[in-house]
């Protein structure tokens, strides 16, 4: 809510800044919907596999620059209009903020597992019938 306040009551009046942000939030949203359609086509195991560790270092990344560059694209248009309705943005954020938490446990759960020690990523595999005591 406050982000989307500060991009459209101060953010939005200095032209070249928004612009940046503009442009690099489109990226951010971008590399999302990329990374969005690499888990729907192979999953998070795969993508993980073809792309190595840095695939989760990309994807909490995104997780936590998504709401922002969604806001930046929302408010940081030409239209003056959009100063009184950021309100709205921050609706629409809070909704993609809320899918992004979702997403993350997915994508973390199949890769490290529940607990996180014995996903498919996880360098010693564990089964649930053996009792650690």
């Amino acid at each position: 809510m406050l982000y989307c306040l500060f991009v459209a009551k101060v953010i939005s009046k200095v032209q070249w800044l928004g612009s940046i942000l503009k442009f690099v939030s489109i990226l951010v949203l971008a590399a999302f919907l990329v990374e969005i359609g690499f888990l729907v086509a192979i999953g998070s195991v795969r993508s993980r596999a073809l792309f190595g560790p840095g695939f989760y270092v990309v994807h909490i990344v995104l997780f936590f620059l998504g709401p922002l560059a969604l806001a930046n694209v929302l408010l940081l248009r030409t239209e003056s209009r959009t100063h009184n309705q950021w309100y709205t943005a921050a609706f629409l954020c809070t909704v993609f903020a809320f899918f992004l938490v979702l997403l993350q446990y997915t994508v973390t759960e199949s890769l490290y597992g529940i607990d996180g020690e014995g996903g498919s990523s996880s360098s010693t595999p564990t089964s649930g019938n053996q009792n650690p005591h």
